[in-house]
């Protein structure tokens, strides 16, 4: 006789599914066993902790424990490890409802706080709020003087493992600069949304830090991809920014992992939900590239119903404008500079070719090629005098209008190689589907528009979102809608800075900025963060952007570096990390190489499989499917907007702050340097837990950045 037993209401904490990340393949056998069982109400014995009356402890597996917290409807399972770390979290940590704000949370009472050297006695960066508005974001009573004692980032970072999440960030931000009063409202926003809070009766549980098991499905979600469904959560004052009715065009910056996509795709999911949506309206969310569109489209599947998906177009911008040419009666093909083969690169050949120098202009090939991409084209010169009035700010040496009139022949054979071969180039192409929706869709194609990353769209992409989108300002009545872009000028790897502004977007008071970094360790974004020091960014509309003030909620290992010999010896020294990390509890699909170029992801991939380690190439047409087994190996360009446990930059033997190309005065070109720190920042920024940088030049700068942060923190490691 089979026996039934009634089943069980549970929560598992996302410091739990962290844990489990790092146990054993067996220990995360177990531990899925174990749920399935619970869920369906199998007796356990409840073995009690020690100085923790709230708590229980279940035997998972030989010393492999799980700690419970038992209610009459509501379970939550909080921490798991061996007998002896889970007494000792037990002890260390308190689960209550906050009677402020009705939620339930965690947080560290017996923390040792580091000692912090201070010259003298400082002011507390929280003296000017009061008791009850520290109280009023959750804040326990018990923790109040340690808050106040708060004099400088460190000693916040001190504390941090003694507060709720939630408190802490809040507190971050008000650091930060964020106003207390938006602070309180976001947080109490939170509390009240029932899309964010489940209301049980131990309080009320945020889904962004308990995943509630009702079902099988969502068991199954848990045990397949642990740590996945944390990846879309919005944070209280990312949801502000998404949920406000904006008027007008909407700029979303901050650093890599702050939460620019989620905000995008929640801001999606907003406006196909709102009360006056109709059938007629359309939505478009787009990005740089043909990869990132395909994750953005994968992220919205995650949060959107079907019929809300059928109201959501997603499609990199180069596909959309291709489509729309081609549609609207320019049936030719458009074309990149850089693809070798390519009908660009032929074209320019033959006009290369053919062209005489003009005595007195002794500049090589790759001066006249910029002048003809980075002059002629942006500004759309079709004839001689065009050019002669074109602005040439930022290009070196002046030329007069004799030497601009004896060059342009050139770029005028250039453009008649283009015509010969049917192809435009992308400079043209969105230039006539701005035309044509000027004509035909005089205020837009769409309701609203979504971009992200859109710190590498070029000024003509730029126009063609003011164009497809509708400018609310011109309606009678206005609606939400029009522009939401979001992007990080330090992750730049496409396009040239351009302010908006000039390109008919005009975001001034509605520009906010993300701060806090949810994605990677402190330790990962300070390595990450420092090859811009003494660097200027753009802040994408025409001023400075500060590379400071920014803090992310977790901390680890710092970041290792590697200075092998030769090639083999550094494939060695990677291959022994990954066969560690995989007897620690990693699967070979969260962690990733990434490397330069595409010649060198083949020299890696091939290094790695001839030492019996399954590698999987991130391909460009489709998303990365999690499923499969297999280190990933990525350039650099193709890990943008992708994310992974542990991180190896490898090959790193040029100073990846120089770059072989030259300016017409034949010194390094400021720009490219910046692009190769740009890549660096957005490779390094992909790691949540570890990172490691290999390379078999003594004299990379890399070396000398993790050197430095080893100075400043006596943790980095170099071998």
């Amino acid at each position: 006789m089979t026996q039934t037993y009634s089943a069980r209401r549970f929560a598992i904490t996302r410091e739990l599914l962290m844990a489990l990340s790092k146990a054993t393949n067996e220990q995360k056998q177990a531990f899925a066993i174990f749920t399935n069982a619970f869920r369906m109400g199998k007796p356990y014995d409840y073995l009690p902790l020690a100085g923790a009356s709230d708590y229980e402890r279940i035997v998972v597996a030989d010393d492999f424990n799980v700690v419970i917290k038992r209610n009459e409807d509501m379970h939550l399972l909080l921490w798991l490890g061996t007998s002896v770390s889970v007494q000792e979290w037990a002890a260390a940590h308190k689960c209550e409802v906050n009677t402020q704000t009705g939620a339930m949370q965690i947080y560290q009472v017996a923390a040792a706080t580091p000692a912090i050297d201070t010259p003298a006695p400082k002011i507390g960066i929280f003296d000017e709020l009061t008791d009850e508005e520290l109280y009023s974001i959750g804040l326990p009573k018990e923790l109040l003087k340690q808050v106040r004692s708060v004099t400088s980032e460190a000693t916040l970072e001190a504390i941090q493992q003694s507060l709720p999440e939630n408190v802490y960030e809040a507190l971050t931000w008000y650091m930060q600069g964020k106003d207390w009063l938006q602070i309180k409202e976001a947080y109490a926003d939170a509390y009240a949304d029932e899309k964010a809070v489940v209301s049980t009766s131990i309080g009320k549980l945020d889904a962004g830090r308990f995943h509630i098991v009702t079902s099988d499905e969502d068991l199954r979600s848990i045990m397949d991809k642990p740590l996945s469904q944390w990846r879309v959560f919005l944070h209280p004052l990312q949801k502000r920014i998404v949920d406000k009715a904006w008027y007008g065009p909407v700029l979303v910056t901050g650093g890599a992992g702050t939460g620019k996509t989620v905000a995008a795709i929640h801001r999606a999911r907003h406006l196909v939900r709102l009360p006056d949506w109709k059938d007629s309206d359309k939505l478009l969310v787009t990005t740089f590239t043909k990869n990132l569109a395909l994750d953005l489209e994968q992220l919205l599947k995650q949060i959107c119903t079907r019929d809300e998906m059928k109201r959501i177009q997603v499609q990199n911008i180069d596909a959309w404008l291709a489509t729309y040419i081609r549609q609207h009666g320019a049936d030719k093909t458009i074309v990149y500079p850089g693809k070798k083969g390519g009908i660009y690169e032929s074209c320019w050949d033959s006009a290369w070719a053919s062209f005489d120098q003009p005595e007195g202009l002794n500049r090589p090939e790759s001066f006249y090629r910029s002048e003809f991409e980075e002059v002629v084209l942006p500004q759309h010169c079709m004839t001689s005098r065009d050019y002669i009035l074109a602005d040439r700010r930022g290009r070196g040496k002046v030329l007069s209008r004799l030497q601009r009139r004896t060059i342009w022949p050139l770029f005028e054979d250039m453009r008649l190689q283009l015509q010969l071969q049917d192809a435009m180039t992308v400079e043209d192409a969105a230039l006539f589907a701005c035309q044509d929706m000027a004509k035909n869709h005089p205020n837009g194609m769409y309701r609203a528009v979504i971009a992200d990353e859109i710190q590498d769209f070029k000024p003509d992409m730029l126009k063609l979102l003011r164009a497809m989108a509708t400018d609310v300002k011109k309606l009678d009545k206005p609606i939400e809608g029009d522009l939401f872009l979001a992007g990080d000028a330090h992750q730049r790897i496409y396009g040239r800075p351009v302010a908006f502004s000039s390109c008919g977007i005009e975001i001034r008071g509605r520009s906010k900025k993300l701060r806090l970094n949810y994605r990677t360790t402190d330790e990962i974004r300070k390595v990450a963060e420092a090859v811009y020091e003494g660097s200027q960014i753009d802040n994408m509309d025409g001023a400075g952007e500060e590379t400071t003030g920014y803090a992310a909620l977790r901390h680890g290992a710092f970041p290792e570096a590697h200075l092998a010999r030769t090639f083999a010896e550094e494939t060695d020294w990677i291959c022994d990390r990954i066969n560690t990390l995989k007897a620690s509890g990693y699967a070979t699909q969260d962690m990733c190489v990434v490397v330069r170029t595409n010649d060198l992801a083949v020299s890696y991939a091939q290094a790695l499989t001839a030492q019996g380690i399954a590698v999987h190439p991130i391909s460009r047409n489709r998303p990365d499917n999690p499923d499969i087994e297999g280190v990933r190996i990525a350039t650099m360009h193709r890990i943008k907007g992708l994310e992974f446990k542990v991180v190896f930059i490898a090959g790193m033997d040029l100073d990846i702050f120089s770059s072989p190309e030259l300016t017409d005065d034949l010194q390094p070109n400021k720009a490219c340097i910046l692009l190769e720190k740009s890549l660096f920042y957005v490779a390094s920024s992909r790691a949540c837990d570890l990172l490691f940088l290999s390379t078999t030049n003594q004299k990379s700068k890399i070396l000398d950045i993790l050197k430095q942060k080893r100075h400043q923190t006596n943790q980095c490691k170099i071998s």
